[in-house]
């Protein structure tokens, strides 16, 4: 049966042959017509051996038919693909014009080899070599289109191609000439060749100028792709590989052909045409789409920055990422499977509490590697049938979170760095919070555009000028907080000095804005770093109520004007005692926190004063014992006001004590000595002192010998005498720089 259909298949390629080629004496030289006519015995063999080897060439023959038509139409198909579904891709008709020049290459090979006549022989040649230099012609365009790296500027690039163009049309021409004068090609008719095509060529002098630049054009070609594939990244090169690779192999199996090494019926060169369009089409349309997608995925998982660990359903660590694997080297041992239990274990994580429900927790790094604390999210994977498919576990960095408008570390970032430094015991630790003033008015007049630009200003003026050790990050509020390892508080003040002058001069809206900043400073594990942040922001905002560019000081200015429209108290004496309270501050050694309570205090300290009868407070002469009395409850009232405000509560209970004196016979608690709130015993002292050197409608200014005098008699009964010998330092120091 075999036998049966191998003899009807070489029947018909014989039949195929026989009606393509006209060698109707095949038919005439069949065994059976040969034995009839003729017993000699070496005939009849003779004749058979011929029958087969029609019959065999002529199947041969007919499967050239249905690979070349094959090859010609996939490239039919790539060309009207690149054409159709890539309108708007600049490519797109050069991907189309080197698909629809391998089809015709290879109908026009079809009819070289199928040619019944000279004239037909030469004709398809001549055509099927001039649509080669069309195929050429659009692989050199679009691959210096496509890689656009040796040829940079227009100018070159434009000579080169016109160059390449001029020449390849020549060669055209000559092919076309050819058919009637044979300068390249003449052909001779070989019926006993081994060779499909019975016509066969022989070089002419000039046919060695089209092969010359036709293998020199595609080893040029081939460079320039191979050249743009070392370039660029090792992931993207297999889409400049694949290209010069297939060219290459065209160009060596072309080259043994044409020198007779490669003994074929064929030349195969043509049918690798047809099908490398559609490496042509991947590499230029579908590679970023198709063939990077797997390697765009892992990239992604390596360089995403956070750790990740995935479990497969048994329960088995499936894949990881680099970060994972620095947290945890032991996972770049492929010598055991790691389970998911095991690798718990490991990693010492103890708040998961089961693997078949998702789960976020915290999870604080044991190790030296990596940082501190890590929000976990564990992630149950499921099938569209809810059918258990793994296990992701993700562990976000958040001390290297960022905040997307300044670029600065997050609040638990700076919250998790800071007691890094505080268990190193890097004493003293200095926080620092600020925050812009008259960024609401900016956002009203200019937008929240020019407001947001400030702000990252701050940011950056902070990153330029603080040390590069110091913990920056974005708080709440638009508040923003610095961390200084080993910092004093007067070093930290001249940071921020020169931050606020810079903030001030590269503020050109023309609003009066300002950059605010409050200071606490950690010297033992007695103050936690919440604890110094919270003293720091209230540091802050107290220093706002006496700032003009910010919108809290308008309660103060409303109070201050009137207190002074109440009493005998100038703006001149509120400065004067808000000066002289703050220097005295810092020469005994205050706190920032406590230097803005002191200014403020300075100011308001008579507050109580406006609930006080005009008729008492403006009395020129002595008060009576009843009158004394009401004006003593101002503290009292004072006090009352500032618990009712929020900003003021701070110096409340300063303001209740301010009249206290050191003996403890002053009002309105008979406090004595150290009893006596410390900024209380300060402003009394600076507060005297200003009313004893300048005039008041009820005395006349001291000199400032007789007002030192009578500080000295009342230190020890009316004022704390440490703070009156500082004092009178103070003064000293002002006299000799005066």
């Amino acid at each position: 049966m075999l036998y049966y259909y191998k003899e009807m298949i070489l029947g018909f390629g014989e039949l195929w042959y026989n009606n393509i080629h006209g060698h109707n004496e095949s038919l005439v030289r069949s065994g059976y017509v040969t034995s009839a006519r003729n017993d000699d015995e070496t005939v009849c063999h003779h004749s058979i051996r011929v029958t087969k080897e029609n019959r065999l060439r002529g199947f041969w023959v007919m499967w050239y038919y249905v690979w070349y038509g094959l090859a010609a139409l996939c490239a039919a198909i790539y060309a009207v693909k690149a054409i159709v579904n890539n309108k708007t891709n600049r490519l797109a008709p050069l991907v189309g014009g080197v698909c629809a020049a391998a089809a015709l290459v290879n109908i026009m090979y079809l009819a070289r080899i199928s040619a019944k006549s000279y004239f037909s022989a030469s004709l398809s040649t001549s055509i099927f070599m001039v649509c080669l230099d069309i195929l050429l012609l659009f692989v050199i365009h679009h691959g210096i289109e496509f890689t656009q790296s040796m040829i940079s500027s227009p100018g070159y690039k434009k000579l080169l191609l016109i160059l390449w163009d001029t020449v390849i049309i020549l060669d055209a021409l000559l092919l076309m000439v050819n058919v009637f004068h044979e300068v390249e090609l003449r052909y001779q008719y070989d019926a006993n060749s081994f060779y499909a095509i019975k016509y066969m060529y022989v070089e002419q002098p000039l046919f060695y100028f089209h092969m010359c630049f036709l293998y020199l054009s595609i080893c040029g070609v081939i460079c320039l792709w191979l050249y743009k594939a070392l370039s660029v990244p090792k992931i993207y090169r297999s889409r400049y590989c694949c290209i010069p690779l297939e060219l290459l192999g065209c160009g060596i199996v072309s080259g043994l052909y044409v020198a007779g090494i490669l003994k074929l019926p064929v030349d195969v060169t043509v049918l690798m045409f047809g099908f490398s369009t559609s490496t042509v089409y991947w590499s230029t349309f579908d590679y970023t789409s198709k063939g990077m997608l797997n390697s765009t995925r892992k990239m992604i998982l390596e360089y995403m920055g956070t750790p990740m660990i995935l479990f497969d359903y048994e329960g088995y660590v499936a894949d990881t990422n680099r970060d994972m694997r620095k947290l945890f080297p032991v996972l770049n041992s492929q010598e055991r499977r790691i389970t998911m239990m095991d690798f718990m274990q490991i990693a010492s994580i103890r708040d998961l509490q089961n693997t078949s429900t998702n789960q976020i927790f915290e999870w604080y790094n044991p190790g030296d590697e990596g940082a501190r604390v890590y929000q976990c999210t564990f992630t149950c994977l499921k099938d569209e049938k809810d059918r258990n498919i793994g296990h992701l576990l993700l562990m976000k960095n958040v001390e290297m979170e960022k905040d997307m408008l300044t670029q600065l570390y997050s609040k638990q970032s700076f919250y998790s760095r800071m007691e890094h430094i505080v268990n190193q015991q890097m004493y003293p630790v200095t926080v620092v919070v600020c925050n812009a003033n008259g960024i609401g008015l900016v956002n009203d007049v200019y937008g929240w555009t020019k407001g947001n630009e400030m702000l990252r200003m701050a940011a950056d003026l902070l990153r330029n000028t603080l040390p590069q050790k110091a913990i920056i990050s974005r708080m709440d509020d638009g508040d923003m907080a610095a961390g200084l390892a080993q910092a004093e508080q007067e070093y930290a003040v001249r940071l921020f000095e020169n931050i606020r002058e810079q903030y001030r001069q590269a503020n050109d809206t023309g609003i009066n804005a300002d950059l605010e900043y409050g200071i606490a400073v950690i010297r033992d594990n007695s103050k936690s770093v919440e604890q110094a942040v919270r003293e720091a922001i209230e540091s802050m905002h107290t220093k706002k109520l006496m700032n003009e560019t910010s919108q809290k000081s308008s309660q103060l200015d409303s109070l201050k004007q009137t207190l002074t429209e109440s009493d005998y108290e100038t703006e001149e004496h509120v400065e004067r005692t808000k000066e002289m309270a703050v220097k005295l501050g810092r020469a005994l050694n205050l706190s920032d926190a406590e230097l803005g309570k002191l200014a403020l205090l300075a100011v308001l300290h008579d507050i109580g004063k406006i609930a006080v009868p005009h008729s008492i407070l403006l009395k020129p002469g002595k008060l009576t014992e009843e009158e004394w009395e009401v004006m003593k409850t101002h503290t009292e009232k004072g006090y009352r006001i500032a618990s009712a405000s929020k900003e003021l509560k701070p110096i409340a209970e300063y303001i209740l004590h301010h009249h206290e004196r050191w003996d403890g016979h002053g009002y309105p608690g008979g406090l004595s000595g150290e009893e006596i709130p410390l900024l209380s015993r300060i402003i009394t002292v600076v507060d005297s002192h200003d009313v004893m050197v300048h005039d008041r409608p009820y005395h006349t200014a001291m000199s400032h010998a007789a007002a030192v005098e009578e500080l000295l008699r009342c230190s020890g009964s009316q004022f704390d005498p440490h703070i009156v010998t500082v004092f009178l330092q103070v003064l000293q120091e002002e006299r000799e720089a005066g």
